[in-house]
């Protein structure tokens, strides 16, 4: 039977390991039935292992058997739970290092299997939402995500939460309650979901950086942290619907449902956010030089280039 040291086998399923202390803490015994959490930054490479335990240390560590774990890359497209969302149950078959036996696992990085096991849903099920909303949108609700929002919450997930706020902003903003919206309406709330998105990620300036990076196509197309890939959702998102309403009439002052005014309102929170809110230049320009140049692009009878 193989044995190893816990952090080289840490190192080995290349995830990190979350400390589950305070609120998680609990009394183990030989015997016990453990869940040890291997999450990531993005949830979607989450992993665990499952595993017995066999001895407790003197330094207040245990021994752990292996009886499964689960690398991210072994799970589904969203995840390794009930597609439903609605089980409680973790549906894997045993993979890699079964028998393993770990040792000297402190024990604020294992929780009980029951907990753990649930815990470990939860973030799926989160995960689940975000990349759904990622994706199409397609039946991602505001009340789909006031759950996310707990979930968020009860799982400590502080950034995630700005995620959450930034897709309930945008989903409350195109009033389709998760059905798909056309341009010529959903694009009459962008204006103000722009600029309070601005706000939301203002805190966040390496994110906003990171997301204009990816847009401009200098850095890889995809981020492992989620509030980057929501800032370049809204973006491009914004962009397409911009783009559709171009097709309407080529004509920026002649587009039914909307005044130039209220076109530049767009542009500008567009630009607001990709500034963090006008605290950091983008492209090395502020808002109000976007916004100038927005404006003189429409009351000529041009759409404005990004």
């Amino acid at each position: 039977m193989k044995k190893s040291r816990f952090i080289p086998f840490v190192v080995g399923v290349s995830l990190s390991l979350m400390s589950v202390g305070g609120a998680f803490a609990a009394t183990f015994k030989v015997g016990d039935r453990v869940f040890i959490p291997l999450y990531s930054e993005n949830l979607l490479d989450d992993g665990y292992a499952d595993g017995i335990i066999q001895t407790m240390n003197p330094d207040g560590t245990v021994n752990i058997k292996l009886s499964d774990v689960v690398n991210g890359e072994n799970k589904t497209m969203y995840g390794t739970c009930s597609p439903s969302g609605a089980s409680e149950q973790i549906m894997t078959a045993p993979t890699t290092k079964a028998k393993e036996i770990v040792n000297e696992v402190p024990t604020s990085k294992i929780l009980p299997w029951t907990t753990g096991q649930f815990q470990y849903v939860e973030r799926e099920n989160l995960s689940t939402t975000l990349q759904r909303w990622l994706g199409s949108g397609m039946a991602i609700t505001p009340n789909s995500l006031e759950i996310a929002d707990r979930r968020a919450r009860e799982l400590d997930l502080p950034r995630l939460r700005v995620v959450v706020a930034v897709a309930k902003l945008q989903v409350e903003s195109t009033g389709g309650n998760g059905f798909p919206v056309p341009a010529s309406r959903a694009l009459h709330g962008a204006a103000q979901m722009l600029d309070n998105v601005a706000a939301l990620v203002q805190p966040h300036p390496n994110a906003v950086s990171d997301a204009a990076a990816i847009l401009a196509k200098t850095a890889p197309p995809h981020s492992k942290d989620l509030l980057v890939e929501a800032i370049v959702h809204i973006a491009r998102l914004t962009q397409k619907q911009l783009a559709d309403l171009s097709n309407d009439n080529p004509d920026p002052r002649k587009v039914a449902g909307y005044t130039p005014e209220q076109l530049i309102a767009i542009y500008t929170g567009y630009y607001r956010m990709m500034t963090a809110n006008n605290t950091q230049p983008y492209e090395h320009a502020n808002v109000a030089f976007f916004s100038d140049k927005v404006a003189q692009a429409i009351v000529s009878g041009h759409w404005p280039e990004f």
